[in-house]
């Protein structure tokens, strides 16, 4: 008999970063750059 951990994910979609409506990026910065102050120019 297989159990429940043979067929379902570790981490499902809605429990990452994305599905909470946040973005990833390969660069680790991209997300300071954007979220920079307006004075920085």
């Amino acid at each position: 008999m297989s159990g429940v951990k043979d067929f379902l994910p570790d981490q499902t979609a809605d429990d990452t970063d994305e599905g909470w409506g946040e973005w990833r990026s390969d660069d680790p910065d991209a997300f300071y750059l954007e979220n920079r102050p307006p004075h920085w120019g």
